[in-house]
């Protein structure tokens, strides 16, 4: 599953479904859907960075030429697509899309150095949203699971440093905090007590900080700290 998409003479091809290395044979590969994109070339170059960059988007795209390229006068797809594309039609086994006129006519009024700036940050923070949703959920399971299997307290370690390197690019000081304490968590769950109590210092100095807004580090900090404390206390007791 593929698309050959182009913009005077110049064809790029994206496969949607599998990592392989490109097939110089394209016609042999009868998944190729040919699109020729009619434009002003920054249009051209912002769709081949999403489908690039987004997995989803490239499929939703290409489930949309499969349908124009299956039923051509599907009305519905065409108006999904209308905003955008004032002409669709074939030849030789082609989609060519005529860009709308008006999208043309605004995009000489946009500053596009800054423009490309804000598409950059609005994708990343989309991504770190929807990603960071996910790993909380997955790592929310794994912390419950933990305080009774080790191996999955490992699990909730390995994915706590993943919230850590992902906040840190994006740059958020309260999911960064955020994913320290449930580090330190997993670590409780470990009895790496002296990691937890390094971790626990440290956030809880960088909570008083301006920038950290999250009314409930504080109190995420201070009951892990007496969670630890519990945890030495009932260790040393069935030690005795």
């Amino acid at each position: 599953m593929s698309i050959l998409i182009s913009h005077k003479n110049a064809p790029i091809r994206f496969i949607l479904d599998r990592p392989s290395s490109l097939n110089n044979n394209i016609d042999n590969d009868v998944s190729v859907i040919y699109c020729q994109i009619s434009s002003n070339f920054y249009f051209y170059t912002a769709l081949l960075s999403e489908l690039a960059s987004s997995s989803q988007f490239g499929k939703v795209f290409y489930e949309l030429l499969i349908k124009l390229n299956d039923r051509p006068r599907s009305l519905l797809n065409r108006k999904r697509l209308n905003n955008i594309f004032s002409s669709i039609h074939h030849r030789q086994n082609s989609i060519y899309l005529q860009v709308h006129n008006k999208i043309n006519q605004y995009d000489e009024w946009i500053n596009r150095t800054w423009a490309s700036i804000h598409l950059n940050v609005l994708t990343k923070r989309v991504r770190y949203e929807s990603s960071w949703a996910w790993l909380s959920t997955l790592g929310g399971g794994h912390s419950c699971l933990g305080e009774e299997s080790a191996r999955h307290a490992k699990e909730a370690e390995a994915i706590s440093k993943n919230q850590i390197c992902l906040s840190t690019e994006v740059g958020d000081p309260n999911a960064l905090v955020k994913s320290y304490l449930f580090l330190s968590l997993s670590y409780l769950q470990q009895k790496r007590y002296d990691e937890v109590r390094i971790i626990l210092r440290f956030q809880y100095r960088r909570i008083q900080q301006k920038d950290i807004t999250d009314e409930r580090l504080p109190i995420m900090c201070i009951a892990l700290w007496k969670k630890m404390k519990y945890a030495i206390k009932r260790d040393k007791t069935l030690d005795q």
